[in-house]
């Protein structure tokens, strides 16, 4: 029997010298192993005031969905500096962090 292994689901920024003139650029999909699952419940409570309830394609409403993030320890480090950052908990009532 194989062991599944869980890899972070975020994508690798490399820095620019000068974020005025460019941006962040992508560099590609990070392979490290996940070490926590973010949740989100996208709905009434998800900070995206209905957004995220209406498809993008035909503009029709759609149900209320869950969206499944992983993080390595790097990435889990940059959510948790950013929802320090933000100061606030708007949105965050929707969202469960779990540890692997």
């Amino acid at each position: 029997m194989t062991a599944l292994i869980l890899l972070c689901t975020q994508r690798i920024e490399i820095p620019t010298f000068n974020a005025e003139f460019v941006p962040e650029q992508d560099g590609g999909p990070c392979f490290e192993r996940a070490v926590a699952k973010l949740t989100i419940e996208h709905g009434d409570r998800c900070g995206h005031d209905g957004l995220c309830l209406v498809d993008t394609e035909t503009g029709e409403a759609i149900e209320p969905w869950n969206e499944e993030q992983w993080f390595c320890r790097n990435h889990l480090w940059q959510y948790e500096q950013a929802v320090l950052a933000s100061g606030t908990d708007a949105g965050r009532a929707a969202e469960t962090l779990a540890l692997l």
